[in-house]
């Protein structure tokens, strides 16, 4: 009882003592610029970061950053901004350039913490060591800004490898590049293979020095949504990288809570895969099952395609300059949503890629939050909008029994008019009838309500303070026990340790 007591206690102090509001130059009733903005008295519009660029220092041979200060955009992963300064260079004429001319950053995938970056480029071959300057300072770029474990690189819809060869996922270099890069060689490229500035890429994959190698693999989540990575260390054997990945997606993810394998065990290779050259120095695989590679329990064309996309994206995010795959069942050629014609391109299941998000839902044993984990396409994770909406959703089955639901009965998404970010600051603007729904609700569940959302945004990187408003205008309060006319910062001591 003492216990609960001081948690409580330590729970209010929070609360009391800094983690509610700000006081501003705001005034009841003042009118925000919510949908349609006055950019006249605002710095920026969007989510403001600070973040490191690397760039390369001959003088010491290494990657260094330069701090640069990133405006990102409504709903935009903030390494798209980062990585667009890296493409544009150095502001330090001491340091060089990484990138060619002719590059462009296509999309970015996050998820797990492995992130898949993908350019389209039109210029001259890359020589060796000048690709891994580049790839070595995205991978730093990136893994700064979002605290990604793994990066996968891919140009023109396809992964390089090293030099052509598979290789690991990059992560974030401190040393010296020359000696990543020959650290690199001697791992992934076949002891015949003499050290050429302009290797010619291999039309099958050769056998590399190492035989293991870490590898990101994509299973199926549980909620049968979305597909979800995860990274192993894969032992190959002579030339079996094909049946090899395959082998690893029958056994199934470790994390067994959150995924599960994309097909059958009864799914068998019943030939050797096929490599074909196509034109632009892609590769073409062809793969032949004694069945479909999908769940047995998958029907509906829209659940196999989950199983033909965690395929898809393992394989050919491993093995190097995969262009497009052909699925055989028997000798029959199989066609899918996303493949009407039969050839599976990565980019045809780039929608299918979820990504985890935090949310903060009540105890239903305390006055506290207790933080889960929800999966969520890659468009909607950056979205502040998308996570209150999350929240509306309430608690699942599989976030426990102590998860309790925090908004008022009767709200709907439409209620939540728009959600925007100036500068650190995100803007909720809530509609009558959701001030209305609040009404009835008690001092300890309005408090649980709005930090449920600040806690739940703030989570976003760049994002440090939620304003409250009414109809787009400052309100004093909710339901009478809490003001609100002021932003909040985020309540650290409101979540459940543990939880």
């Amino acid at each position: 009882m003492v216990k609960r007591l001081a948690l409580a206690a330590l729970a209010l102090c929070f609360l009391l003592c800094g983690c509610s509001v700000i006081r501003e130059s705001g005034r009841q009733g003042e009118k925000i610029p919510v949908s349609a903005l006055d950019l006249s008295g605002l710095e920026y519009y969007g989510r403001v970061d600070k973040s490191a660029v690397y760039f390369f220092n001959e003088t010491s041979g290494t990657l260094t950053a330069e701090l640069r200060t990133l405006v990102i955009d409504q709903d935009t992963n903030p390494a798209q901004a980062a990585i667009e300064q890296l493409l544009r260079g150095p502001s330090n004429e001491s340091l060089k350039g990484v990138a060619p001319e002719y590059m462009t950053l296509e999309s970015i995938e996050f998820s797990r913490g492995v992130a898949n970056i993908y350019f389209n480029y039109d210029g001259a071959q890359m020589q060796p060591r000048q690709a891994y300057q580049l790839e070595l300072a995205i991978t730093n770029t990136v893994t700064d800004i979002l605290g990604a474990s793994y990066i996968c690189i891919f140009y023109n819809g396809a992964r390089a490898g090293f030099m052509g060869y598979p290789s690991a996922p990059l992560r974030k270099q401190t040393g010296g590049i020359e000696e990543a890069f020959l650290n690199a060689y001697a791992r992934f490229v076949p002891e015949t293979q003499n050290v050429r500035e302009n290797a010619e890429q291999p039309v099958e994959t050769p056998r590399p020095r190492t035989s293991e190698i870490s590898t990101v693999l994509y299973f199926v989540s549980t909620s049968g949504q979305y597909i979800l990575p995860e990274v192993r260390t894969i032992k190959y054997t002579e030339e079996n990288y094909v049946s090899a990945l395959i082998d690893e997606l029958r056994k199934g993810p470790l994390n067994t809570s959150s995924m599960e394998s994309p097909f059958s065990g009864k799914s068998q290779l019943i030939l050797e895969p096929e490599f074909e050259q196509i034109s632009d120095g892609g590769l073409s695989l062809k793969l032949y099952f004694d069945n479909r590679p999908v769940r047995s329990e998958f029907l509906l064309q829209e659940e196999m395609a989950l199983s033909y996309a965690a395929l898809i994206y393992t394989i050919t995010g491993f093995i190097p300059n995969v262009q497009r795959i052909e699925i055989y069942e028997g000798s029959t050629l199989i066609t899918a949503q996303g493949a009407p014609d039969g050839k599976f391109i990565r980019s045809n299941y780039k929608g299918y890629i979820g990504s985890s998000i935090p949310l903060y839902f009540a105890d239903r044993n305390s006055d506290l939050l207790l933080e889960v984990h929800r999966s969520q396409e890659q468009g909607r994770t950056w979205s502040a909008k998308a996570r209150i909406i999350e929240l509306l959703r309430g608690p699942l089955e599989k976030d426990g029994n102590n998860v309790w639901p925090v908004m008022p009965s009767g709200v709907t998404e439409d209620d939540i008019l728009a959600v925007e970010v100036y500068n650190d600051t995100a803007y909720v603007n809530l509609s009558r009838r959701f001030k209305d729904a609040c009404e009835k609700l008690s001092a300890k569940n309005e408090m649980l309500l709005v930090f449920s959302l600040v806690n739940t945004i703030t989570a976003m990187d760049g994002i440090s303070k939620v304003q409250f408003l009414v109809e787009g205008e400052q309100t004093m309060e909710l339901a009478g026990s809490l003001c609100i006319s002021d932003p909040f910062l985020r309540n650290f001591g409101i979540i459940k340790s543990g939880g």
